[in-house]
């Protein structure tokens, strides 16, 4: 059974890549160097895309371990409470604009998601 964790903003563009988001955040919160959040490993997490391929602004990490999973929304709303959510600059490239985001995290709760569609 997998926990996937709920990651909100990420840039709504096109650029980067899926695999070069899904790098940033191994890298940014050691995803993969850490045997003790036991992520489900690259290729495994879900970016959300719309029909012209630009990213919606969220993604899903997935996790064998609900305890790894809580570890790591710990890192990731740790950091976003000490960084800016501006990006700033004019650099216009994928991967440094990664480095500048201010992202959150909760684990995601399919059930939820289903009562509010019901709800509506």
């Amino acid at each position: 059974m997998w926990t996937q964790v709920y990651i909100t903003g990420l840039p709504r563009s096109i650029d980067p890549s899926d695999e070069d988001i899904e790098a940033m955040l191994d890298e940014r919160y050691g995803l993969s160097n850490d045997d003790n959040v036991m992520w489900a490993g690259e290729g495994t997490t879900l970016i959300k895309r719309d029909a012209e391929g630009c990213c919606r602004g969220f993604a899903f990490l997935s996790f064998y371990s609900s305890d790894g999973a809580a570890a790591i929304i710990d890192r990731i709303n740790a950091n976003a409470s000490s960084e800016h959510a501006g990006l700033g600059g004019d650099n216009n490239d994928g991967k440094n604009i990664l480095q500048q985001l201010c992202l959150k995290a909760e684990l995601s709760d399919p059930k939820l998601s289903k009562e509010k569609k019901k709800n509506k």
